[in-house]
């Protein structure tokens, strides 16, 4: 009874304390606000793949018209030169509860004999959590990073203004443990946004119809977002318990919020790029144009060993012997496979550096929390560097598959038909309706 007693006596206090409800309205609407942000983000994202694939298809359906006509002798370099190829990242439906990178990477590209995973269109930047810069409030930079701060607001002058007031000991003999006293009233503020976010969460998943299909990811966000409210009750708990006054309370868990969520991240990524310090891509850039430009000078003879150097297989074509004398379009096209094995080597060389820094960051995750909760929240949401980093792999792959296509169809002189068309098409990934 006493346990009701306290708890509806921390409601009817927050019912009356202009400045909590306040300080709570204003956090809700932010939290409306940014969940807009983020369906609108998702909208735009969602409207523009769908114009592109739509776009596709229908170049694709107007090319195989050309099949209907018998008198029609296309080669495949015709063909694959012809076929639009675009490779895009569907947003996740999660996306408004966590925008993570999404504004700084690209989500769709088209695919040329010289693209590759670097390119001006795909990377802008590697982004830092806060939105606010940009004009967006991120759903989940709320949670991690102002929630805490709506908790301090809701929880400083519990027992500090008792203490303040001289009146503790009546509290005391009246209740019989202050300790239990304190937990019953922070157990309303933590019940309390436990329950406002995990709405939002549940609205979401509602709205986009994605509990069953997201299941797994629904339940991994609640019990993140649990985890780590009470992670930062706890901690205020034992300083309100600690402390003699109220001023010194409101002192403490400020310091505490400054110490996990701006100091000791902002700490580790100064220090992981210290060590590993930005590079803006010259390996890259250096395989792109010094070296690439001279590839372009390269006699025929070298042109041809360095192409069967990245396809051993080319000497089992049936023109394997008469390739040294080709034309200019199987110079280009070997040309293209070269620079983009000189392309995935220096980019490898990018993606090692990235995952020793992201382990570096990773290991910090024991005294660095907050770091954790955020890569874990934009991995939910699919927003995060890896989910981007997944993206590129594909990318690569289509661009493979592609330049590999348009050197080994030359060397063979291949006559395309409506079903090696077909087969092009599924081999790059592109579907027909």
């Amino acid at each position: 009874m006493k346990f009701f007693n306290v708890f509806l006596y921390e409601f009817h206090h927050f019912r009356r304390s202009t400045s909590k409800l306040l300080t709570y309205l204003i956090f809700v609407f932010a939290c409306i606000y940014s969940i807009y942000g983020g369906f609108d983000l998702y909208n735009r994202q969602i409207e523009i793949i769908e114009n592109i694939e739509n776009e596709q298809q229908k170049e694709v359906l107007l090319f195989s018209n050309f099949f209907k006509n018998p008198t029609v002798s296309l080669d495949a370099l015709d063909v694959l030169g012809s076929i639009p190829l675009y490779a895009v990242k569907h947003p996740s439906v999660l996306m408004p509860l966590g925008i993570g990178q999404a504004e700084q990477y690209g989500y769709y590209k088209k695919i040329t004999n010289w693209s590759s995973t670097y390119d001006n269109d795909m990377v802008e930047e590697f982004a830092n959590p806060e939105r606010l810069v940009h004009g967006n409030i991120d759903f989940s930079f709320l949670v991690i990073f102002l929630l805490p701060i709506v908790l301090i607001i809701f929880t400083y002058n519990i027992r500090g203004l008792e203490q303040d007031s001289r009146f503790e000991k009546l509290i005391n003999i009246q209740f019989g443990s202050i300790a239990q006293w304190v937990f019953i009233r922070f157990s309303f503020y933590v019940l309390l946004l436990i329950l406002t976010i995990v709405s939002f969460i549940l609205c979401i998943f509602i709205m986009n119809n994605a509990i069953s299909i997201y299941a797994i990811e629904l339940k991994s966000l609640i019990i993140l977002l649990v985890a780590y409210i009470l992670f930062f009750a706890a901690i205020l708990y034992v300083i309100v318990l600690k402390s003699p006054s109220s001023s010194t309370i409101a002192f403490k868990m400020i310091s505490m919020w400054l110490l996990l969520c701006v100091i000791i991240p902002g700490s580790v990524h100064q220090f992981a790029s210290i060590v590993y310090p930005t590079h803006y891509m010259t390996d890259y850039l250096d395989a792109n144009r010094q070296e690439a430009y001279e590839v372009f000078e390269l006699p025929i003879d070298s042109i041809y060993s360095r192409v069967l150097t990245i396809y051993p297989d080319l000497s089992q074509t049936k023109n394997y012997s008469k390739n040294r004398t080709l034309s200019r379009e199987f110079r280009r096209n070997a040309i293209c496979a070269i620079v983009n094995n000189m392309n995935k080597i220096a980019i490898g060389k990018i993606e090692q550096k990235n995952a020793e820094k992201n382990q570096l960051i990773r290991s910090s995750y024991w005294f660095n929390p907050v770091s954790y909760v955020q890569n874990k929240w934009n991995h939910y949401t699919a927003t995060d560097y890896y989910s981007y980093h997944d993206y590129r792999v594909g990318i690569q792959g289509t661009i493979d598959t592609k330049l590999r296509l348009l050197n080994f169809e030359s060397w063979d002189e291949r006559s395309v038909t409506a079903s090696v068309y077909k087969n092009y098409l599924n081999k790059l990934n592109i579907s027909v309706d």
